[in-house]
């Protein structure tokens, strides 16, 4: 199948006649009979190890203190949980500020410097790349997982391994960001149930996808996000539709776990907000592009120049 995806991929590029080839010439039921010899196959019996990968340009304030201390703060056990941070062209002091909160908290730091543009694609692909365990996450700088997230997650992987695990997002207020942000400086505990009932789901959705769990060697069969999309953009929707074309279905977390998204101005550094010419771009490119695989060879390679020696455990 792999063969083929490729084939499609280099003669109809994003066609919408790649959907429709997919879903005629090898059908739902068989493709995931394929994903489950041909790729799950030699993954079910592994640990169950996770990594929780967030990519960041330039956000070294109370946000990535709060999502890392809700990531070490888990019920799941310490030893099966990485963190993996990708620093993509920050200036100078925040990336030093960002590696010192990396260290803080038990998480990887890595970065790339030949990034002039922020690409949220771009960035989590070199982590996506690089991660080795079972199951990965990708996640946000500003989300902010309840205790039993990773564990219910894992659960529902672990009954339906074809799936990808979502949840809807939680928008916390914007009188919420300076007890958030004072929780970050002093330690304070979060009352997250408190904030979860003042908050509503973004857009009412069931889930949201900006928040994914699934095998990491199915983000590695498709190569990704969509490597086109800069600045801001939908490539949490993009990667959501090639996973379903791909076969897997998403599911939402009915176990009561949920994340909560920090507060922040919408479009923050984008001064032309959603009218800004990539911004439109890249809606355009997302309504005429339908392939499963997208990049070539090189995706997630971006620069690497820099690792942080510490391994989390």
């Amino acid at each position: 199948m792999l063969t083929f995806l490729s084939r499609v991929h280099a003669t109809l590029g994003g066609s919408r006649i790649t959907r429709r080839l997919l879903r005629v010439r090898w059908g739902r039921e068989l493709a995931r009979a394929w994903l489950r010899r041909a790729v799950l196959s030699g993954q079910l019996s592994r640990p169950d190890d996770i990594t929780v990968l967030i990519g960041v340009r330039n956000r070294s304030d109370y946000r990535i203190v709060n999502a890392l201390r809700s990531i070490r703060g888990q019920t799941y056990p310490a030893q099966l949980v990485r963190i993996v941070v990708v620093d993509y062209g920050s200036e100078p002091t925040s990336a030093l500020l960002t590696r010192e909160v990396c260290r803080q908290h038990g998480a990887e730091y890595v970065r790339v410097d030949d990034a002039a543009v922020w690409s949220r694609s771009r960035c989590l692909n070199v982590g996506i790349r690089r991660t080795g365990t079972k199951y990965l996450m990708t996640s946000d700088v500003d989300v902010v997982l309840s205790p039993q997230y990773l564990s219910d997650a894992v659960q529902a992987l672990k009954i339906s391994p074809l799936s990808v695990i979502c949840s809807p997002m939680l928008d916390l207020p914007e009188e919420s960001a300076e007890i958030f942000r004072r929780s970050a400086d002093t330690g304070e505990e979060l009352q997250l149930d408190h904030w979860k009932a003042l908050c509503s789901p973004r857009f009412g959705a069931e889930f949201h996808p900006s928040l994914a769990v699934t095998h990491t060697a199915l983000y590695q069969l498709i190569r990704g996000f969509d490597e086109y999309y800069e600045v801001w953009g939908v490539e949490d929707d993009d990667l959501m539709r090639r996973f379903r074309y791909l076969g897997l279905d998403p599911k939402t977390l009915d176990s009561g776990s949920f994340y909560l998204h920090q507060w922040h101005p919408k479009f923050e550094g984008v001064p032309e907000g959603e009218h800004a010419p990539q911004i439109r771009r890249n809606r355009a490119h997302f309504k005429e592009n339908y392939s499963v695989l997208r990049n070539d060879s090189n995706w997630g390679h971006r620069g690497l120049v820099d690792r942080a020696d510490h391994e989390p455990g």
